[in-house]
């Protein structure tokens, strides 16, 4: 029997093994790392269901999921505030917690724990290149500040960029302070990364050229090559959907471009805001921010005056550093004559030589590319021809918090010196930056209560996950409780896209239908159905009181608005069915043989019933829309045509459609009214090249069909009641 010997495990190896135990237990002994991960974790996973839920959230989760489901590759995300469409970095992200769920919550709860881990990486980062109390306090400030938690809460691809900004510093301090090889690839990656989550981290390119400047011993081509191959391959899609789209959004950024732009301070307020946000100090006093009213806004002055001091603090760093350095004199003893080409050259030569001394020292290097990061980005953002945003300013973080730290440190050490017995004066500095912190966390908490238990008001535009998957679960077991076999839902713009995909998730048969024009009631003989109603949606109700019989059976909560209803459905049986002639051949059966007219906010609408003669079913992100258009014909007279959209999620036929038109003002009341009809078919805009299939946020409609009756007739007369 022939045994093998193992080859001896070599010292060098035995020490790097060493070497990396004696790191994580370093790190594992670092007890102040477990607290801050905890609170970072509190504030950002508390109550996640309270979560805003709106269309943004929707359709960036929506897409990884039908992604998945459907076999698609994700070309784009969802629109930018700008028009164009956002790069698909994000979806792919998000395709993580979707492949486990379909469930929203997940995703949220992914965006949380990637910001936890931004506060973590903010301590190593910190640690590692500014020291250890710099670490905690910048990690600790991060951790507890009111903004970043909020952009840690919901579904947003900017929300998402905190910790690869922090991992792209890491990749750039890498080659500029420890001035080491390997950088530039992860570098490149990382900014592309960014790039596909939000485009205005495009500034960010100015601290990597900096870095590279800065340390241009490290920088390997086959780095460069890897780097860009990379970038390539996280746009390739991106690349493929511009080619099919002739490069539209390109241009309607060169568009952008060329508009007239201005200089404020926005940017600056914004920047401010992440640090100190409470510019508008609460006024409800209902909540329990109003309680904290004056220490708001004694902290908002303190967190100023210490980011000041922070940049200070670098600078400072930066100039006594280069100041105590030993610039590096020209030996050759050489003089030649005072040409001009001489002069050019000795300017060079000495600026070349000012530079090289200025980069020696790494971490004057590091303090350099800091203040780049922070300052650049806010110079370029303060000269905008477009609305800024907040997020915009989110690329900066956790930046101010580094600068607060490494001031206090400095400050601290400054009084530990041998000829300054300050230590009052030390402890001093200490309690007062933990004074900071408390308050500053007993602001972002009382804020958070706040949001999670509704004593913040929100309007219509405002919907938060819980609340909408509330609702929807009560009306479903209402369905499955009483052997009901369909559940109808109101929606407005505000709602119509996170409760189509909400309601996808449903056990019983569902219909999202747009309710600003129209009702959608069950068929008669099919008994009666679960009605949803939204909170702002009176409109239905009222149409429900004269159409059907409605019994209200509760009425769940919206956190921070008013609340939904949810009602048993049964229509009235007065439907007088219409001849052949009064029907668009399988697609509506009219139900009136006059049109009917009610009031409705002293208003004046024509109202036509209808039924449904054909059947579609819920198809993901596809929509089946009737465009009905009444024009009046009146004695000497001429009235404008009026139109009603009906846009729902799919179609059963029995069912019936209510269609309501606004009579218009200074109109004679008509003698008859003509009715006609088109529809159409909204579905996901999706580019095939080869056997690929692109998705993308775009819709595209089919070709509108013009309806006609049996008869041949694109119109249907109906006297006036």
């Amino acid at each position: 029997m022939t045994t093998t010997e193992s080859p001896p495990i070599t010292h060098a190896a035995q020490s790097r093994w060493h070497m990396s135990m004696h790191i994580i237990r370093s790190w594992l002994s670092a007890w102040e790392v477990y607290p801050i991960v905890l609170i970072a974790a509190f504030l950002r996973l508390y109550q996640l269901n309270a979560s805003e839920f709106d269309e943004d959230q929707t359709m960036v989760f929506r897409m990884a999921r039908d992604a998945l489901v459907h076999g698609l590759l994700p070309a784009t995300s969802n629109i930018a505030s700008i028009r164009i469409v956002n790069p698909p970095g994000v979806i792919y992200l998000l395709m993580l917690p979707a492949a486990f769920s379909a469930n929203p919550l997940w995703a949220v709860v992914f965006v949380a724990l990637l910001n936890v881990l931004a506060v973590l990486l903010t301590y190593i980062f910190t640690r590692r290149y500014f020291g250890r109390l710099t670490a905690v306090l910048a990690a600790l400030l991060y951790a507890t500040a009111s903004e970043p938690v909020f952009f840690s809460r919901f579904i947003w691809q900017q929300n998402m960029i905190a910790p690869f900004v922090v991992l792209f510093f890491f990749a750039l301090f890498w080659g500029v302070r420890e001035r080491r090889k390997g950088w530039l690839f992860p570098a490149l990656f990382l900014l592309g990364l960014l790039v596909q989550l939000q485009e205005t981290t495009i500034l960010l390119a100015i601290p990597l050229a900096l870095a590279i400047l800065l340390a241009p011993e490290t920088v390997r081509w086959r780095d460069l090559a890897f780097g860009l191959l990379s970038l390539v391959l996280i746009f390739f899609t991106y690349l493929l959907w511009e080619i099919s789209t002739n490069f539209f959004d390109v241009t309607v950024i060169l568009n952008f471009s060329k508009l007239p732009s201005h200089i404020d301070n926005i940017a600056l307020t914004y920047y401010r805001d992440f640090f100190s946000p409470y510019d508008r100090l609460p006024t409800n006093t209902q909540t329990l921010l109003y309680q904290l009213v004056l220490v708001l806004s004694w902290l908002r002055r303190i967190l100023l005056v210490l980011v000041v001091c922070g940049f200070a603090t670098a600078v400072a760093g930066i100039v006594l550093s280069f100041t105590r350095s030993n610039a590096v004199r020209d030996g050759s003893g050489k003089h030649e004559a005072p040409s001009r080409i001489s002069r050019i050259r000795a300017g060079w030569t000495r600026f070349w030589r000012w530079w090289t001394n200025f980069r020696a020292e790494p971490v004057r290097s590091g303090l350099v590319v800091l203040l780049t990061w922070q300052i650049i980005p806010l110079l370029v953002l303060s000269r905008h021809a477009v609305p800024l945003y907040p997020y915009y300013l989110l690329m900066l973080m956790p930046g101010p918090f580094i600068l607060i730290g490494l001031f206090i440190d400095r400050f601290a050490a400054w009084l530990r010196r041998p000829e300054r017995r300050w230590t009052i004066t030390r402890y001093a500095v200490y309690a007062f930056a933990c004074l900071v912190l408390i308050a500053q966390v007993l602001g972002t908490t009382a804020g958070l209560i706040d949001e999670v238990s509704g004593n913040n008001k929100h309007g219509l535009s405002y919907n938060t996950l819980g609340s909408l998957q509330s609702a929807l679960s009560q009306a479903d077991q209402l369905a499955q409780q009483r052997h009901l076999h369909h559940v109808y839902v109101t929606s407005d713009q505000f709602t119509q896209v996170p409760l189509r995909y909400l309601a996808e998730q449903m056990r019983t048969p569902t219909t999202v239908f747009d309710a600003t024009h129209c009702l959608l009631l069950p068929n008669p003989a099919g008994g009666p159905a679960v009605f949803l109603v939204g909170p702002y949606d009176q409109f239905a109700l009222f149409l429900l009181r004269q159409y059907a019989t409605a019994t209200l059976i509760d009425r769940p909560a919206r956190l921070g608005g008013a609340p939904f209803s949810l009602l048993l459905v049964q229509p009235l049986l007065q439907t007088i069915p219409g001849t052949s002639n009064q029907s668009f051949a399988h697609h509506l059966q009219l139900l009136d043989h006059q049109a009917q007219s009610l009031t409705y906010n002293s208003r004046l609408l024509l109202v036509t019933r209808w039924q449904f003669l054909r059947s579609q079913q819920p198809v993901y992100r596809t929509t089946y829309t009737y465009a009905i258009t009444a024009s009046f014909n009146a004695v000497g007279s001429t009235a404008p045509e009026v139109r009603s959209l009906c846009v729902a999620t799919s179609i059963s036929p029995g069912d019936q459609l209510i269609a309501t038109f606004p009579f218009p003002i200074s109109t004679l009341i008509p003698r008859s009214i003509s009715i006609s009809a088109r529809y159409i078919v909204t579905h996901p805009y999706d580019v095939t090249v080869g056997p690929i299939h692109l998705e993308n946020i775009r819709d595209q409609g089919s070709v509108p069909v013009t309806l006609q009756t049996m008869g041949g007739s694109e119109r249907i007369m109906l006297p006036w009641a």
